[in-house]
């Protein structure tokens, strides 16, 4: 494989052969896992006008670099998520932290996680006791996010909490962030037709 470049086409769908083996298997639970980050502070998106009406919208912003660092797991079988909010750098510990967090949650089912190759992720000591709980880590294709379903949830929250959207103090923003995943089910609809097994395919160049 290119170093920067997509898996080919072929590998994606070997890939996705593996998610559908998993997300069949009695008595396994299949999670898409990602850490995302969201910086306090507001994205300009883009936003509908009447045709004609004069003028724009003024948005706030912030000056501060502080963000939420989020780990989250996502259940597909009934869109239920696993969801860690912190400050805290996002390593191995918190890695494992959150795997005995989930483990916890599905006592007696193997896990399956599908997940990236960050090297949290890939550590000696994630992979270790990842082996030792009976949970599978199943690692992405590299430069390929576009088959960790979760990463749609995480576009959904940044247009939620962050696009066209401003929180005066960082305490506020933590606020939103804990009150949206916390009421997932309140946009159960959106997220049914989102988070689906219809993965798209990136076409390597």
């Amino acid at each position: 494989m290119i170093p920067g470049k997509a898996p080919s086409e072929a590998e994606q769908r070997e890939f996705i052969r593996q998610i559908d083996y998993h997300s069949q298997q009695k008595e396994t639970v299949l999670l898409f896992f990602d850490a995302c980050h969201l910086l306090h502070n507001v994205v300009n998106a883009r936003m509908w006008q009447p045709r004609g009406k004069k003028g724009t919208i003024a948005i706030k912003s912030n000056t501060g670099r502080k963000r939420i660092n989020i780990l989250g797991a996502l259940d597909i079988a009934d869109l239920s998520t696993h969801i860690t909010l912190t400050e805290e750098t996002c390593n191995a510990e918190r890695v494992i932290q959150f795997l005995q967090k989930v483990r916890g949650a599905y006592p007696d089912a193997k896990i399956v996680f599908v997940l990236d190759n960050a090297r949290y992720n890939y550590a000696k000591a994630t992979r270790a006791f990842a082996e030792e709980n009976n949970i599978l880590l199943l690692f992405l294709p590299p430069y390929a996010p576009n088959l960790n379903l979760i990463e749609r949830l995480w576009k959904f929250a940044k247009k939620h909490l962050v696009n066209n959207n401003y929180h005066d103090e960082f305490s506020q923003f933590v606020d939103a962030a804990d009150t949206f995943f916390n009421n997932l089910g309140d946009y159960y609809q959106e997220l049914e037709s989102l988070m689906t097994q219809k993965f798209q395919i990136i076409h390597a160049e």
